[in-house]
Order: C-alpha cells, then structure tokens, then sequence
C-alpha cells in the first residue's frame, strides 16, 4: 500500500520512528504530508518525542502550539546547517558588554542597559550605575575610576564584580566586591567583598547563585578553586563555601565550565595538574555536581553527586593538541536530555602533519539515589536508551600498545583541517559547535591584508549528515559498521562512510567588485562596522544565535553585531534584505512576514490552527569562617518595594537598534 493512503492513526506510527529531517523532507515531497507539520496530535507527539527538550518544546507547552513549535525547530536546525541566519543587525554601542540568557548586557559610559534579544523586545531597561554605586558604597566613581566587571544574567539577576579604588583606604588596596541585584525590579539582592576575583565567575537561577574565585596559595603552584552559595530567597550566604579539590582548569569557556542545570550545579574541566599527566597517559574529564540546597556543599562526598565512572577523553599518545583552539561546553542533549560535553580540540593524530579540529560529545552520566531499595544507588540519571545513535564502541578497552581506545562514530565531528579557509587563532573570536543539527560554526576574519582596518569578517560552517539508503547503495559504502577500528584512518573511513560532511561554507557571499551589489555591501558593512577595528574581536554564543564585537572605534565604543538563527527574533523596524541570500526555510515561502509559519495546507487539515511562531515567549586562601564581609542591602529607595516599579536608578527606553536602523532579515 502506498504511504499517502495509509490511514491517519497508521502513518502517525510510522512517522515515530523517522528523524525530523527525514519527517520534514517528506512533508517537502507531497501536498498529501504538509499536514504534519500542522496537524496538532501529530506536531505534538514528534516534538515531544523527537526534541522533547528543546526551547521550542518548553514554549509549546505553554503557548499549547505544537504545530508552530515544531516548525520554528526545523527552521532553525536548517538555517544553523545551512549556514543562513535569519537575522543580522547591530544591536547597540557599548564600551563594555555581555550575552546571557538571550539578554545583551551592556555598559554605556556610567549606564547599564540591557535588552532581551530573544523575546525581540523594543525597549531596554537602563540603570544608571553611579547612583547604584554611590548608594551601595557610598563612593561616586569617575570615568577612570569606573571598574565594574559584568559577570552574569539570568532570571532577572545580574551579577557584577565592582573594585573600589584604594583613595583613603590604609596601605591603599583596592576593594573587591561581587554586586547581585535585579534590574528590572530595581532591587538589590546582595553586596559582597571578594579577597580575589581571580577568574572569577557567577550562576545562578531563581533560587541559588554560586560566585567562584580562584586562590594559588598551595603549594603545588596551581590555582585552586572556591565556590561560594547564596540562597536568593533567605537572602543568605552558604557556609561554609565548596573547596574543589585538586587541580582543574582556570580558563571558563576552554579548559573548565561552570553550569546549572535542573536542580544542579556542575563542574566539569579537561585538565589536570602536569605530575597526574606524566603517570597517566589516560586523559579523564573531571567533574562534579552539587545539589541546589542549603546543605548542598555538606552533601558533596554523597556518591550520588559524584560521575557514574570516570568519563574517558583522550589518551596522549594520539598525538599533541594545539590548545588555543580548545573549547568546553555541557549541554542537555534536546533529544534524550542526557548531559553531555561538548569539547573541539585541534589536534595532530596519529602522526598527521597538519592539525585538524574535531569536535567530541561526550554524556556524563551520575547516579541519582533510588528510595525504594534502601537509599542505594543504581541507574544512571538520563538513559540514552532513547536515543537514535547508540555507541558500539563504548569505553572498550585499549589495544596492546595503549595508544586507540575505539570511540563512538557520532559522537566524534571532524571538521576541516584550515586548507579551505585559513586562519590564525587571533582571527576567529567565536568557534561554536551546535549538536543538535552537527554543525560548527566560526566567525572568522577572512581577510589576507595586514591593515586591521581591512577586517572581513564572515561566518565559516562545517556540517554533517548521515548519508541516505540510495546514496549509500550508489557509493558502495557499507550500510552498517563491519568492525570496530583500531586505528585512527579506520576510524575516519568508519565516520567517512555514516556521514556525509560539507567543509568551508562561508557567509554573506564575498563581494565581487567587479559586480557592484549595493546590498551585499551594506551587509558586509553591518559585519564589519567601519571604524570598529582597534583591538581585538569578542563575541558570545548560544543554541540560536550570537553577538560579537569586530574591534573599537576611536571614541572606545564597540558595535555589538547580532546574529539570529531563530525565525521567531525579530527586531522591529529592520527591513528584509533585498538581496538574493534570503532563506527560504523548511516548508518552502513564508507570507512575506519573518514570523509566519509554513504555507497553510488545505484548510479541511488545519481546522483550528492558528499561525505564527511560538513565541520565545582574596589576596590569600580564604579563611572558612562564617564572618565574610556583607553588606546588608540598603532600604533608601534601591529596593523597588513589592517590584511593581522601578527604583529610582532604573527606567525604561526604547532600544538602542531602533536608532542605529542597521539590520537585515532574510526571511522570505
């Protein structure tokens, strides 16, 4: 029987068992399958079994819009492949800045701003700092005395460090203190002095906050770190604070993360100290996770809170590793919700003469306790039985000669090896990899000139897919893995032969001048502010979009260029780009609006659904006293009261993008 004429409730079976991809192209292939990609019972089920943690999931389960969810997930899977963002706009001017949450943090002079990006709001909260200061610390700073270091942003708190000049302070030390307060409700949450903010770091969610800082008082040489707790809704400090224990890297972002998840805070980091490196070729992840609870530093030695086992990450005899390209993240995988880490390594295998950069994912797993037998421990939390790729190869033993330990094929992404694009590491501030759609993403300065204000930035991708049943049957590859590999070709013709890869896709287009094109002009310039070109790139990224700086212009301002892989951001006022790079995402033409679904099946199939998108919506060791310097907040009018209202330092504006008007969609 042909597909089209199998029953609703059979072909609803049949679909569970196909990728989204495959569901998507074949909703592509028949006006027959558009429906399921709107038909409500069916929308639901493939989001929740498909991509049940997922942003467009949770935002479903709110809006009650299946239908929209899952296509707003498919377009921005296509368009992070594909290499076509949907929106490209500066943003704002700022001297100092941060990308959290979705929120754009940024320092104008004495103001704070911040904007969130990923519920395209129009208006920005603005705080004005030197009243915040001058209040809390009884000290107006000047412009050159204004050292604020933002830290984080999450569920309207922001975290800042704050170092008061030493001006009649004996022996004239400088005072560090960490500032956690909320915006939007104009109320301070929490004043603390700091005795260091060495590599210091915040997380927090609606209930906890952890502030780590590093302390090199051991005699091994090595920067140790302390974590301290605060319980948001006692308005207390944690004691006594987390000393972790042994070596683990200080560089957040590269060699150690710090996240909170669920009802946890984790740690993870690739590093160890040298002397563990020379008696164990082995390389391990490190990691831990502590309970969000008041006694949850106390409950730190209950095995439950400790890795399942030991997570295998490399043995050194693979070869050396340039570790200035290195990345870490952890991440919830959006299918199976298992943790994972996501590591890129550029390394030299198996004796290769040029480096390649690979990107690793790698679960970790814990034990959760089981209170039916006893308190005992046993299931590891997040069962990748679920899961579409399962590992053949899972921690099997090493070879004789120590030096391969087989891997799973999925989870390890080679990219390119520079001989597309090449680029020194000074020129590629973001390198980001999205699991979810397997692709890596950089930003890159492509240009060959040695004037920095010849800067071309563009997006470099790299992507896979598995390669289909008739592409395989005209290959000649093998439809299953015929063996394990013992070597790291084999290994490579093993991934070679279950995923078809696209190395060096480059976007906007390069400019020909031969071929004046006014608007992909205009596009490269919003890339690459002019005049933004002193210093070095920075930028920030997450699951749908990102923001950069390109340099610093002669007043010290950096432009903040946004880029969005989610349909549903859309800045009001930017106009759609009236070049030939629009996307035309899953399901073919929109309406003309960037926030339109999918062209409407016949109505007889759509009774009842509406359109549009889902809507997202210390100079020394610290003593462990409970003594710490904390100041109480003050009650002078900084707290907002009930929160209804501002505080008298904070208001609303409309945002910075409107007036800069430099922005394309490229949603057709």
């Amino acid at each position: 029987m042909a597909l089209a004429r199998l029953p609703y409730e059979l072909l609803s079976f049949v679909v569970q068992h196909l990728d989204l991809a495959d569901i998507h192209n074949l909703s592509l292939s028949s006006k027959t399958f558009q429906y399921l990609l709107y038909e409500a019972n069916i929308t639901r089920l493939l989001l929740e079994t498909k991509a049940p943690y997922s942003t467009e999931a949770r935002d479903a389960r709110v809006t009650k819009d299946y239908a929209s969810g899952l296509r707003r997930l498919l377009k921005r899977r296509h368009a992070i492949a594909t290499l076509k963002p949907y929106l490209v706009a500066i943003v704002g001017l700022a001297h100092d800045w941060m990308y959290e949450s979705g929120v754009l943090c940024y320092l104008t002079g004495h103001e704070l701003r911040l904007l969130h990006l990923h519920h395209s709001e129009k208006s920005e909260i603005v705080v004005d700092m030197s009243r915040v200061l001058h209040r809390v610390f009884n000290h107006s700073p000047t412009h050159a005395e204004f050292d604020l270091q933002l830290l984080y942003y999450s569920h309207d708190i922001l975290s800042c460090a704050y170092t008061t000049p030493p001006h009649g302070r004996a022996g004239g030390t400088a005072t560090h203190s960490l500032l956690v307060f909320n915006p939007r409700e104009g109320r301070i949450i929490s004043v603390r002095v700091l005795d260091s903010i060495s590599n210091v770091f915040v997380r927090n969610n609606h209930r906890f906050l952890y502030c780590g800082v590093t302390f090199d008082t051991y005699d091994d040489g090595y920067e140790h770190w302390t974590i301290y707790g605060f319980d948001i809704a006692a308005a207390e400090w944690l004691f006594p604070p987390f000393n972790v224990m042994g070596c683990i890297g200080t560089d957040i972002g590269y060699t150690v993360c710090f996240e909170i998840l669920d009802d946890y805070f984790y740690g993870i980091s690739n590093q160890t100290s040298l002397s563990e490196e020379v008696n164990d070729p082995e390389s391990r992840y490190n990691c831990f996770r502590l309970p969000l609870a008041r006694d949850g530093f106390q409950r730190r030695e209950d095995p439950s809170f400790w890795p399942l086992d030991q997570t295998w990450r490399r043995n050194h005899n693979e070869g050396p590793i340039d570790d200035r390209w290195t990345t870490l993240r952890m991440l919830r995988d959006e299918a199976t919700g298992q943790f994972k880490a996501v590591e890129s390594r550029r390394e030299w295998l198996g004796g290769r003469i040029s480096g390649r950069r690979t990107y690793y994912t790698t679960p970790i797993r814990f034990r959760v306790p089981d209170t039916h037998k006893h308190g005992k421990m046993h299931q590891p939390e997040h069962s990748t039985a679920s899961s579409s790729h399962t590992s053949a190869a899972k921690n099997q033993p090493e070879d004789d000669e120590g030096t391969w330990r087989a891997r799973d094929p999925h989870a390890a992404h080679p990219g390119d090896d520079h001989s597309v694009v090449a680029a020194a590491i000074a020129k590629c501030p973001i390198r980001s990899y999205h699991s979810s759609c397997q692709t890596s993403i950089d930003l890159v300065d492509v240009s060959t000139s040695f004037d920095p204000a010849d800067r071309r930035f563009c997006l470099r991708g790299n992507t896979r897919r598995l390669w289909t049943a008739d592409e395989i049957a005209q290959r000649g590859c093998p439809t299953a893995e015929e063996r394990v590999p013992q070597d790291h070709d084999a290994f490579m013709r093993q991934i070679d032969s279950l995923y078809k890869s696209e190395y060096g896709l480059l976007w906007p287009p390069e400019h020909d001048p031969s071929s004046p094109d006014t608007a992909l002009a205009d596009l490269h310039a919003i890339f690459n502010p002019p005049g933004h070109y002193v210093g070095a790139a920075q930028g920030s990224w997450d699951d749908r979009s990102m923001v950069y700086t390109a340099g610093v212009s002669a007043g010290g301002l950096k432009a903040l260029v946004f880029v969005s892989w989610d349909p549903s951001i859309f800045l009001a006022g930017t106009p759609r780009y009236p070049g030939d790079t629009a996307i035309v995402g899953p399901g073919g033409s929109t309406d003309g609006s960037p926030r339109a679904g999918l062209p409407p099946p016949p109505a007889a199939k759509t009774a009842g659904q509406g359109k549009g998108k889902g809507i997202d919506t210390a100079t020394s060791r610290p003593a462990l006293q409970p003594d710490a310097i904390i100041r109480s907040p003050p009650d002078d009018g900084l707290v907002g009261g009930n929160g209804a209202s501002p505080a008298s330092w904070s208001r609303i504006e409309p945002a910075q993008y409107l007036k800069i008007a430099r922005g394309y969609h490229f949603a057709s």
